[in-house]
């Protein structure tokens, strides 16, 4: 029971056995699976649990993990500016703005 990720074959299995009114400790047992990944899988839609729409859940719930991507529409603008119209090379763009590259007071007041 160290796993909880359920494959579609399993989610099928749940609506079967649920819809047969087994009870969570018996499709856990039969699936392999704790009580609680059974219960939480069960309230993964807010309706009646079907099988399709839980992995489609999933699949959607997956795509969306990880960090968020920083590139906003006004950034990609500001790049492709510079590439394109200004013939800036990526590693300009990519140090325009952090403080050596830029001259800032604090990097001119040590040189004095």
């Amino acid at each position: 029971m160290s796993t909880t990720i359920l494959s579609f074959q399993h989610r099928v299995v749940i609506e079967t056995l649920h819809s047969e009114g087994c009870s969570l400790r018996y499709i856990a047992n039969y699936l392999g699976f704790s009580t609680t990944t059974i219960f939480n899988e069960l309230q993964r839609l807010n309706s009646e649990y079907q099988a399709e729409l839980a992995q489609t859940d999933f699949e959607q719930k997956v795509s969306q993990r990880g960090r968020k991507s920083s590139l906003t529409k006004s950034l990609k603008h500001l790049i492709e500016e510079k590439i394109q119209v200004q013939k800036w090379s990526p590693e300009q763009v990519a140090h325009a703005y952090s403080p050596h590259e830029r001259g800032s007071n604090e990097n001119r007041n040590r040189v004095l």
